[in-house]
């Protein structure tokens, strides 16, 4: 019998270990979607990409501070037309801006790297929906 846990933990370990990564091919596209027009900060780093059926996220790391990352956006979402309605700088040095260009919405959330010199920033967005109350009419 205490030769049967061991054995079965390792079973276990070894099953757990052969699962399959997260298709990230899918991922992207929708990202892409998600994330139409959306610029990333020079010399970010991606770190993570991931996706549902209704919004997107992509995670960088930059070697900037969070205040230059910060200013890049406000001035870049601005000048591509973005409507920046909400810019909140926590106490802890964060700061989360979030903009509207037409109907697509875009969260952008940065904070300071853990134990070290630079920041972490995510993009995220809505992934558009097809519009169902268009439809083709007919004359009759």
């Amino acid at each position: 019998m205490r030769r049967s846990i061991p054995l079965l933990l390792t079973f276990t370990l070894l099953v757990a270990g052969c699962e399959r990564p997260r298709d990230t091919q899918a991922d992207r596209t929708l990202a892409t979607r998600a994330l139409r027009g959306v610029l990333a900060y020079p010399q970010s780093s991606l770190v993570s990409i991931s996706a549902g059926n209704e919004a997107a996220e992509l995670a960088f790391s930059s070697p900037d501070s969070v205040s230059n990352v910060a200013t890049w956006y406000r001035q870049v979402l601005l000048m591509n037309g973005w409507d920046v309605r909400s810019d909140v700088t926590q106490k802890d040095g964060s700061v989360r801006i979030y903009a509207q260009k037409d109907t697509q919405p875009l969260w952008v959330s940065m904070r300071p790297s853990v134990g070290g010199p630079g920041s972490t920033y995510r993009l995220v967005g809505a992934i558009p929906r097809a519009d169902s109350t268009k439809t083709d009419s007919v004359r009759r």
